[in-house]
């Protein structure tokens, strides 16, 4: 999406189970790692989706990218989600923020619950992100839960001075210049009932025209 000056890309992913072939895997993280590479540094890159890892609680060792609020205890696909973070310099926005538990789960299943949802940003949009939580009440799916960051740009958005239309002030014409101005559209009629209105606005155009600019100053 291009927004102003500013160019967002939103990459959606969804990892394999954690049951799934180590190459299957391996494949996915290759895959998005490719999509990924594609997106200019200059241009703002969100990734969201189910990641199928547990990153973990606390920070310890990925605290560039890892908020240190998350939620559970690290797995292997944790880690590959961590150190693809660290790879392309993203933060998890789900653990830059305190919050209850309800607010961070984005996974249930009978008695267990997990955070395997993930949105990824840019590290240098830190300040930008505003909020990231669950949505307790709203499922995207079954068993899993809405996430949503909230993020704040500024952009600026370029008008084309070319495209401008000069409009005339017709409110500002007082007294004489309001008088001649009478005089000269009854003139240049006649405007006749039942005339057809295409013509009408074509004279009225030719007479608006004509009229000296200076005399609306």
């Amino acid at each position: 999406m291009v927004v102003g000056d500013s160019a967002l890309n939103v990459i959606s992913a969804y990892a394999p189970q954690v049951g799934l072939s180590e190459s299957t895997k391996r494949q996915f993280w290759e895959d998005l790692d490719s999509m990924t590479s594609t997106v200019p540094s200059s241009e703002k890159l969100f990734i969201g989706g189910d990641l199928n890892g547990h990153v973990d609680a606390t920070n310890v060792g990925f605290e560039r990218v890892h908020g240190g609020f998350g939620y559970g205890r690290k797995s292997q696909e944790g880690e590959d989600i961590l150190n693809f973070a660290l790879a392309y310099d993203l933060l998890i926005a789900n653990t830059l923020f305190r919050k209850k538990e309800s607010h961070l789960v984005t996974f249930h299943s009978g008695h267990h619950s997990s955070q395997i949802d993930f949105i990824l940003a840019r590290r240098e949009d830190r300040r930008d992100c505003l909020d990231c939580k669950v949505i307790p009440g709203e499922c995207v799916v079954p068993q899993h839960k809405l996430v949503v960051a909230d993020f704040r740009f500024r952009v600026r958005v370029h008008r084309d001075k070319r495209a401008k239309i000069a409009r005339t002030k017709w409110w500002k014409v007082r007294g004489e210049a309001a008088q001649t101005f009478k005089e000269r559209m009854l003139g240049e009629g006649p405007w006749e009932e039942g005339e057809d209105a295409e013509d009408m606005w074509l004279k009225m155009e030719h007479v608006f025209g004509r009229w000296p600019q200076r005399c609306l100053a």
